[in-house]
């Protein structure tokens, strides 16, 4: 989806810093897919250095497994969280290769450079693909999709 903006409009978004709280050092608001801008709170944050087998480390990392775990699902006894730092990416590939079983099948709707990443690594996982493409200027056709869903082979 691409965003459309005169000279005016950038000004305005730009001056929401202060209500967006953002305390941003420079003037430049990314918008782009990421990384993006961050606060100074957040920079603040992340200049902590933290030691792996440090305590508290350990103590903060248990607690956001344990909320992942309770916020997917209602048998917290049953599953576990594995947090792994990465890309959306990567993300998206460690997710493709771990949710879909050797038999799934996956349909992705590709209308740009991130659904083409994902048929590129569904495929690299030998993972079966069905993939409708769109520009990305382009809406998915729903029917469409609706239609090609009805393959009850597809499992994602």
């Amino acid at each position: 989806m691409y965003i459309e903006m005169n000279a005016k409009e950038m000004s305005n978004i730009m001056n929401m810093q202060p209500q967006l709280d953002m305390d941003l050092e420079n003037k430049y608001l990314l918008l782009t897919p990421g990384p993006l801008s961050t606060s100074a709170t957040v920079r603040r944050a992340m200049q902590k250095d933290w030691c792996t087998w440090d305590q508290e480390y350990n103590s903060l990392v248990q607690d956001i497994r344990s909320r992942l775990v309770n916020l997917a699902t209602s048998q917290p006894e049953k599953y576990t969280a594995v947090l792994m730092q990465g890309s959306g990416s990567f993300a998206v590939e460690s997710v493709l290769g771990s949710a879909i079983p050797r038999d799934g099948k996956i349909l992705i709707i590709n209308n740009g450079a991130y659904g083409a990443r994902m048929v590129q690594m569904a495929r690299c996982l030998n993972i079966e693909v069905i993939e409708l493409n769109y520009l990305e200027t382009q809406t998915p056709d729903l029917q469409e999709v609706e239609r090609v869903l009805k393959d009850k082979t597809i499992s994602h």
